[in-house]
């Protein structure tokens, strides 16, 4: 018989990099051993990943935001918790998931789990930070079991306790360079033999867009035949795409959207950049680094993402970010190639680590279904 875990996510399951990493895990196990349920956030709407959890027997459970109904919200949770008779619930809320963790201590939940994924609150209001603060302050009081993305992101979550490292995993077979597809690609966008600067990342302030944009005008300026391409979608999209105009650069930032297919674009760029103001583990800098394409990442990363020779980890000042575009351009034009993959990279193959975490989930459930 398979356990039955609760998975609790702070938004609808859409394409983000916490849903990426649930969806990939939960592909992975054996479902005769483990199934996933999901608990979601949302007034209305409909997940990316909706038909797919359906099609491989998990069920979704939709509750309100809390901060707009704090009672409902407890009762509806309250009532998923026992009516599902959960063992096992599993929050990736950061902070947040205190809140769902409490509730779930008061239902008698026997494991709960809480996740990191992030180094920082993802939000700038005083008053949110204030009731995150005291959220993460609190997490340890209702988490049995405590996982994290990276080193970094579970000591900022959790400070002194004990956790596991659950890495940002994915198909490794599915990354890796391929030269036909990197021509297929820059033919359909019109890179020509144009240096490709690349980015994947959704548009909001944590991916630090217009810093990027910024420092890309210079490079155009100074080497004309360079490209910009951005791959996502996000509530700041508008302003990105006005700043592109201001500073003339249409024709020279692709914007392709969210694509289902992002594994086929690492083969297209020369040079991967992500100047985020904080990350927990980017997965898409793993996925990038399998497919063996250089990297320079912001300095607020852990360079426990590093796992290829041909990443730079850099301070956020658009002289440096300049500096060393220039130098990439100047040193490799756009000759990509088939390089060798460091043994390393095998700790983030999904089949592996997907074993791995399914062994903690049925032990952690051996040790309370034989406590009875």
């Amino acid at each position: 018989m398979a356990v039955r875990i609760l998975y609790v996510n702070g938004g609808l399951m859409n394409r983000g990099g916490i849903e990426s990493y649930m969806m990939n895990y939960y592909r992975h196990f054996d479902r005769d051993k483990i199934q996933i349920d999901f608990v979601v956030h949302d007034a209305g709407g409909y997940g990316y990943y909706d038909e797919e959890i359906k099609a491989m027997g998990g069920r979704i459970f939709v509750l309100p935001q809390k901060s707009k109904h704090p009672l409902s919200y407890s009762r509806k949770l309250k009532r998923i918790l026992i009516e599902g008779n959960y063992k096992i619930i599993h929050t990736h809320m950061d902070a947040m998931g205190a809140w769902v963790l409490k509730v779930a201590k008061v239902c008698g939940i026997p494991v709960r789990i809480a996740h990191s994924h992030n180094t920082k609150h993802l939000t700038s209001n005083p008053i949110k930070l204030f009731f995150l603060e005291q959220a993460r302050k609190n997490i340890n009081k209702y988490a049995t079991c405590r996982m994290a993305c990276s080193e970094m992101a579970g000591k900022w979550l959790f400070g002194n306790q004990t956790f596991h490292v659950i890495r940002n995993a994915i198909d490794i077979d599915k990354f890796k360079f391929n030269k036909d597809v990197r021509e297929q690609i820059r033919v359909r966008y019109g890179i020509g033999n144009d240096f490709l600067i690349g980015h994947v990342g959704r548009f909001d302030v944590q991916k630090n867009h217009s810093f990027l944009i910024d420092v890309f005008a210079k490079v155009h300026h100074a080497m004309p035949n360079c490209k910009l391409m951005l791959i996502g979608e996000g509530y700041l999209k508008e302003n990105i795409l006005q700043k592109i105009n201001e500073l003339c650069l249409q024709g020279h930032v692709i914007l392709t959207g969210t694509r289902d297919d992002v594994n086929c674009f690492y083969n297209a760029f020369d040079l991967f950049v992500l100047p985020s103001l904080f990350e927990g583990l980017p997965v898409v800098a793993v996925e990038n680094q399998i497919n063996g394409c250089p990297a320079l990442l912001s300095s607020a990363i852990t360079t426990e993402t590093q796992i290829s020779p041909d990443v730079r980890f850099i301070g956020l000042r658009e002289e440096l970010w300049y500096a060393e575009i220039v130098k990439y351009i100047r040193m490799y034009g756009n000759r990509r190639k088939e390089r060798h993959i460091n043994s390393y990279i095998f700790s983030y193959d999904i089949e592996i680590e997907a074993i791995k975490l399914q062994n903690i989930y049925r032990d952690l459930w051996n040790k309370v279904t034989t406590k009875k």
